[in-house]
């Protein structure tokens, strides 16, 4: 992690993560917990200021009908039921789907990663409690299993009792 921090207690310089997720069987949602090394007794909130997601061109390659879908998300809980912007566990939610061109000899040129940029946001990003985090994943109509890969850009940010607990309550609320 980066040592170095402004007179805020906020680290100067991001740091970044690595995760990823695949699927236990086809159109199966599946979460993977993102390793952040943080206790639930530290009292730091990561500001999260990039999001990229990566897809092995393999995984791209199974979107071959309009009702075929891939949703992936960063969630701060395994136990949901569905990867959707109403659940407040959900804090991205980035879906693939395909949409039919025309004759089959079209195609489209996708760069990676997929970049989710939170940084002009007030505050630099988005506030949350690094403990815990999970990668989660859902094919739709897939013939197969699907898989896929996140880099996080963050800061950590030395934050009170109070404003923890707070933050594990806006991640934790349930519909």
């Amino acid at each position: 992690m980066a040592k170095k921090k402004t007179s805020a207690n906020v680290d100067l310089y991001a740091n970044k993560f690595f995760a990823s997720v695949t699927e236990s069987a086809a159109n199966t949602l599946t979460f993977d917990e993102l390793q952040t090394n943080i206790s639930m007794r530290d009292k730091v909130a990561w500001v999260l200021h990039r999001l990229e997601w990566f897809f092995p061109i393999g995984e791209i390659n199974k979107l071959i009908d309009n009702a075929d879908k891939i949703s992936l998300a960063l969630t701060s809980s395994d136990g949901i039921d569905s990867l959707d912007l109403s659940e407040p566990t959900v804090i991205d939610l980035l879906e693939l789907q395909s949409v039919d061109k025309g004759t089959p000899a079209n195609w489209t040129l996708m760069t990676q990663p997929i970049i989710r940029d939170f940084s002009q946001l007030p505050g630099g990003g988005i506030i949350i409690y690094p403990k815990p985090l999970f990668l989660g994943i859902k094919g739709l109509s897939l013939a197969s299993a699907v898989s896929a890969e996140c880099r996080g850009y963050f800061t950590v940010k030395d934050i009170d009792k109070e404003t923890a607990f707070d933050l594990i309550d806006v991640y934790r609320l349930t519909k």
